[in-house]
């Protein structure tokens, strides 16, 4: 009997995010961008043993993605997964332990714990950044895809085919630019290496159902910048011509989980 595709979105903001692809028996974990103490309780909420953590992938090096990692390998002795350039500053910058098991994602299929994995090029303002495309023992893909500025034909062709993608809709244009952020800051997010706002999210949405998307998951939601409800709102108005609940489930990660998954 084959396992069941589960994805538990740990934590999702821009302040820490984790997700975790799998069952207690054996999973992925995607980003480690809280403490190990809060990480591990999460996923102890999903009944997950944080030994089922048979990999970390790392999406790119900025803190709100590896906060937590130093320890937890440490602690757990999980491989850790990432392009060249993030492992390089990892490595350097004292993150990683000397002894850590390490490898670099470029362009090559991980195959781990019956997973499937592969990262493709986001543009994001970093040393190198990637979303990570996955398929589940029994034969379901999961895309994750956050921090990018733009949807890059990469990007659109990884999405295209998931059975569940969690994309970014970090900020809503109009709170940002009338918001407290500086200028420089508000230039940043807006620019083609920055974040995703709801409308341009949006705006993917239906092209992603008709390719046979059926869950879709908004996250990495600014908590200064957007909320929940303006998220799911520019959403379901792009897809108004579609039935929520019968075309496609649609949910808006929360910061911290505390136990939700959606199950494909």
């Amino acid at each position: 009997m084959r396992n069941i595709a589960r994805f538990y979105p740990l934590f999702s903001s821009s302040k820490g995010n984790a997700a975790f692809i799998g069952d207690a028996g054996g999973g992925i974990l995607i980003d480690c961008g809280v403490s190990c103490k809060r990480l591990v309780t999460a996923l102890e909420q999903c009944a997950i043993p944080p030994e089922a953590v048979r990999g970390v992938f790392i999406t790119h090096e900025h803190s709100d993605h590896i906060k937590g990692l130093s320890v937890f390998t440490k602690k757990y002795h999980a491989p850790v997964f990432a392009q060249s350039d993030n492992l390089d500053y990892l490595c350097s910058a004292g993150v990683l332990p000397e002894d850590a098991d390490t490898y670099a994602v470029d362009g090559a299929e991980v195959e781990l714990a019956g997973y499937e994995i592969r990262a493709f090029a986001t543009p994001h303002d970093t040393r190198q950044s990637c979303g990570y495309s996955v398929t589940t023992p029994d034969g379901r893909k999961i895309t994750t895809c956050t921090d990018l500025g733009k949807i890059t034909p990469t990007v659109r062709r990884y999405l295209f085919g998931s059975d569940l993608v969690l994309l970014e809709s970090n900020y809503d244009e109009r709170m940002l630019r009338h918001g407290g952020y500086p200028d420089f800051l508000k230039q940043r997010i807006l620019s083609a290496h920055g974040h995703l706002c709801n409308d341009d999210a949006a705006e993917i949405l239906p092209e992603l159902i008709e390719n046979g998307t059926t869950r879709i998951v908004l996250g990495h939601l600014s908590q200064e910048n957007n909320t929940p409800n303006k998220a799911e709102t520019c959403a379901l108005t792009a897809l108004s011509h579609l039935r929520r609940g019968a075309d496609y489930i649609l949910e808006v990660a929360p910061v911290e989980s505390c136990g939700a998954v959606v199950v494909l």
